[in-house]
C-alpha cells in the first residue's frame, strides 16, 4: 500500500470520526494509537473500532 494512500485512508477515517462524535478532536500518533480527547476526557486505542465501541460507552454513561 502506498503512503498516499495510507494518508488517505487515515484522513477519511478522522473524517469519519468527527462527523460521529462531535466536540471531541481525534489523531493517529506516531506510536499507532488512535485517540480522542474532549476537555479533561482522553481514550486511546491501537484499534479504530476500539476506539469508536469506547466512545459510545463513554457517551452513553454519561447520558444516565
Amino acid at each position: 500500500m502506498s503512503m498516499e494512500s495510507t494518508a488517505w485512508q487515515t484522513a477519511h477515517r478522522l473524517e469519519e470520526l468527527a462527523a460521529e462524535f462531535s466536540g471531541w478532536r481525534f489523531g493517529l500518533g506516531g506510536s499507532g494509537h488512535w485517540w480522542a480527547v474532549r476537555g479533561n476526557d482522553l481514550v486511546r486505542s491501537r484499534n479504530i473500532e476500539e476506539l469508536r465501541s469506547r466512545l459510545h460507552e463513554l457517551a452513553a454513561r454519561q447520558r444516565q
